[in-house]
């Protein structure tokens, strides 16, 4: 199989060629291991490739009726994942790399779902940045332009996919780090209604985060939650089963519906880059082309709900940190974490279990106000982020050192101006590739639905994609 005959399909359309017979699941392996090394030169996306996983899940036998079969993909480097693969977590304070004790759940449904694990992808020291660069791996770069950061923090899986190495890979969304990594890159990043997708065996709360994937197709990413959506045995929630399969759902149009859009923050000020809101305009016009009602109208959002979510999220990273270090068994210092991590790590430390319970009390009063405004609109869409995508080089916690933490907060703030409600709120919440910049430079449309309904989402990205197709685009880094 040629490397472009490859990297010009998405993972559904493979797997249809591997079912079909006309290439195999060990040639296409091999395919992708080519590709891989053709682009990830130029992007620096990929921290381990892992041929031998993959040619022993070949060897075990692939499943041809597994809607995936045989088809290649990438993991996250953040841990606990996938038992018998390294993770470093983008951290020197890893050592040589920790192990999950076993497959996460989510990983186990991944594969029955037919994929084969091809490569571990970069992220970000513990996720914890916007931009995917590190001491430990250096910089990745945007296909797109490897002048830019393709985001984070699932951006090692952005730009691998984007660059068509592989159809599609996981990610992990606390704040947008799927979303803004896709739109960054050009592509379908979902973050699933909260409790959709599982989390255990180790990690037992969703929190303010989801694990999924990111891809070039909305039918791939349907597919796929009908494959890994579902309870998860021995949580404390579960979402409700979808009353139709999704990969049907997409099959047809929404009907018309009510949707709100917004074209500056949700708590005032501007979207920092024009062209964001001109590509909200366009969409509102396709739309409202479509038949549907479209509303400028805001979420009730005050910017200070970010305060009680990066206290949440730093004081679950601090507990990651020391998980990773009693593996490693290095200390947690500055000599192992980069400057503005290790700063972070030492003020959630003295975050108290009042602070903390107050955070999600506050947090509570933001989830019950927008899901009172999301009772009169069925979907909201807005940028997924009000900025192009940032010089690459400049946007980490290392560059910077002598920042303060709140500063970096603020500095991350610009990427995260819409993302980061969805995550607040469990929302479901996609992003699609539906504008580009006037220099080329993608440009996501994120469509946000109400708790639950993450049908609805899907469905209306599929008429988007059918109405304005984007499967054709290259990046200037592509496969063959």
């Amino acid at each position: 199989m040629k490397v472009s005959e490859y990297s010009a399909l998405d993972a559904t359309a493979l797997a249809g060629l591997i079912r079909k017979k006309e290439v195999s699941p060990s040639e296409v392996l091999d395919t992708a291991l080519e590709a891989i090394r053709q682009v990830n030169p130029s992007i620096n996306a990929v921290v381990d490739e892992t041929y031998e996983y993959a040619k022993a899940q070949i060897d075990a036998g692939i499943d041809l009726s597994a809607p995936f079969c045989g088809v290649p993909f990438v993991i996250k480097d953040q841990g606990d994942v996938l038992a018998g693969i390294r993770s470093t977590v983008g951290s020197r304070i890893s050592g040589r790399g920790i192990y999950a004790r076993s497959d996460s759940e989510l990983a186990a449904r991944f594969k029955k779902s037919g994929i084969v694990v091809v490569a571990t992808t970069t992220c970000p020291e513990f996720c914890w940045n916007n931009a995917t660069e590190t001491i430990l791996h250096g910089i990745t770069r945007n296909p797109w332009d490897t002048e830019l950061t393709p985001g984070g923090s699932s951006g090692g899986t952005a730009a691998v996919v984007a660059a068509g190495a592989v159809p599609m890979g996981h990610g992990s969304d606390g704040g947008g780090s799927i979303r803004m990594p896709a739109s960054a890159c050009g592509l379908v990043g979902l973050k699933p209604t909260r409790f959709r997708i599982p989390t255990g065996p180790e990690d037992g709360d969703p929190g303010l985060s989801a694990d999924f994937m990111l891809s070039r197709s909305v039918r791939d990413t349907a597919i796929m939650l009908d494959e890994v959506e579902g309870p998860d045995a021995g949580s404390y929630g579960a979402a409700l089963h979808p009353a139709v399969p999704y990969r049907d759902v997409i099959q047809r149009d929404p009907g018309k519906l009510k949707i709100a859009y917004m074209l500056h923050p949700p708590y005032g000020g501007t979207y920092e880059n024009e062209e964001c809101l001109e590509a909200v305009r366009s969409t509102v016009k396709l739309l409202e082309g479509l038949g549907h009602e479209c509303v400028e109208a805001y979420p009730p959002l005050d910017i200070h709900y970010h305060e009680p979510r990066i206290l949440i999220q730093s004081v679950g990273t601090n507990g990651w940190i020391d998980s990773v270090a009693r593996q490693s068994g290095l200390p947690v210092t500055a000599e192992y974490l980069e400057p503005l991590v290790y700063k972070a790590y030492l003020e959630a430390r003295n975050v108290t279990a009042r602070e903390y319970a107050a955070a999600w009390k506050e947090l509570n009063a933001v989830m019950r106000a927008v899901g009172a405004f999301m009772e009169d609109y069925d979907l909201i869409v807005s940028p997924t982020m009000g900025i192009l995508p940032l010089k690459a080089g400049v946007y980490n916690p290392f560059s910077r050192p002598d920042m303060t933490v709140e500063e970096w907060v603020l500095e991350r703030r610009r990427w995260s101006g819409n993302t980061a409600m969805c995550n607040v709120t469990g929302q479901p919440s996609i992003t699609i590739p539906l504008e580009t910049s006037r220099s080329g430079l993608p440009i996501g449309i994120e469509i946000d639905g109400r708790i639950g309904n993450d049908a609805l989402v899907l469905s209306l990205a599929a008429q988007l994609e059918r109405a304005k197709p984007w499967k054709d685009r290259r990046p200037q880094v592509y496969a063959g």
